[in-house]
This record gives C-alpha cells, sequence and structure tokens, in this order.
C-alpha cells in the first residue's frame, strides 16, 4: 500500500533534530541532517526530498505514510526504528542499521543498500525492486511476504532468517549466504535453483556412464 500523503504539504525548514521532535504532513526538502542525534523523532504523512541523514542516530524513529526521494542515510544508526507504509525511492544506505527494526508495506526501490544490517528485523509486506543489497545481513529476521525483485544478493547474509511467501526470483544470489532452514518458505526461479543447491553446501554431478 502506498504512503498515504495528503495534497498540499507545507514546507518544512530543518538544520537539526531533537528528540522527541514530530513532523507531519510537510516537505523536507534539501537538507543537510548529516551526524544527526535524536531519539524517538516521528514523522508522518511526509515527503523527503534530497535529505542527507549520513552518519545520523536516531534510535526509534517513527515513519508513517513517509516517501523518501533521492535521500542519503549511509552508515546512519536507526535500531528499533518503525516504519508503515514507507517507500525509499532512489536513496543511497550504503551500510545503514536497521536492527530490530519493524516495517509494514515498506518499499525501497532502485536503492544502493550495499552492507545494510536488517538483523532481528521483523517485516510484513517488504519490497525491493532493482536495489544493490550485496553484503547485506538480515540474519535472525523474520519476514513475512517479502519480494526481492531484480536485486543483487551476492555476498548476503540470510542465516537463520524465517521466510513466509519470500520471492526471491530474478535475484543475483552469488555468494549469498543461507541454511536450510531458512530456504523453506522462498520462491525462487529454475535457473536459480541449482544455485542455490550448491549454496546450501550440496554438490550435484551426473552419474557417471559405463
Amino acid at each position: 500500500m502506498n504512503p498515504k500523503l495528503p495534497k498540499k504539504l507545507e514546507k518544512i525548514l530543518l538544520s537539526t533534530l531533537t528528540d522527541y521532535d514530530e513532523y507531519a504532513e510537510g516537505k523536507i526538502a534539501s537538507t543537510d541532517l548529516y551526524d544527526a542525534f535524536a531519539k524517538n523523532v516521528i514523522i508522518e504523512e511526509s515527503l523527503l526530498q534530497r535529505v542527507s541523514l549520513t552518519g545520523a542516530k536516531l534510535p526509534k524513529l517513527r515513519l508513517r505514510d513517509v516517501r523518501l526521494e533521492g535521500c542519503d542515510i549511509s552508515v546512519a544508526f536507526l535500531e528499533n526504528c518503525r516504519m508503515r507504509r514507507v517507500e525509499f525511492i532512489s536513496c543511497r544506505l550504503l551500510g545503514v542499521q536497521m536492527l530490530s527494526a519493524e516495517m509494514d508495506d515498506v518499499l525501497f526501490k532502485e536503492c544502493n543498500l550495499e552492507g545494510a544490517v536488517f538483523a532481528s528485523t521483523k517485516a510484513k509486506h517488504l519490497h525491493f525492486q532493482k536495489c544493490i543489497l550485496s553484503n547485506a545481513t538480515f540474519e535472525g529476521a523474520d519476514l513475512e511476504n517479502v519480494t526481492f525483485d531484480r536485486c543483487d544478493l551476492s555476498q548476503s547474509d540470510f542465516r537463520n532468517v524465517k521466510f513466509q511467501d519470500a520471492d526471491l526470483r530474478g535475484s543475483i544470489l552469488n555468494g549469498m549466504q543461507i541454511d536450510a532452514k531458512a530456504v523453506k518458505g522462498i520462491v525462487i526461479s529454475s535457473e536459480q535453483a541449482i544455485q542455490m543447491v550448491s549454496l546450501l553446501g550440496v554438490v550435484v554431478e551426473d552419474e557417471e556412464e559405463y
């Protein structure tokens, strides 16, 4: 479900963030919040465009009905964040840490999430489209109805992940770390099947003819 954004958004000017800030029905654009630190910030029904949160520490961030376009959230620390009906469009999230996050109806489209950390995250209706997720980790995550559509998952870590209705078709799986328990509940293409078997440590050889 798409974020529910008002037709008219009030322009919000920001130079910093502080604990328990709340913003709603606003547009935040071309703002540099590099290395910001604030707890329990709430943003609702808002549009963020070209906002830099590089290196920011925003534990317990709350996003509801928010769209982020062209934002840089690289190496940000967003532990225990909560997101509902949120879209990340063409954003940079290199090394972002979303440990123990809770997500519902969240879309990442054409984003760079190389090295991102989603360990112990709980998510429903999580969708990645044409994203770079190489070296990302989802270890211990609980993912229900997740889609990786034409994503680069090379060297990513899916150990101890609980999947339910997951679709990895069309994605690159080279060097992905995954265990047999995590494989249960995912859908892959026939072309990916042999590769997946190899990732599980199974050697496939044709029977020799005598």
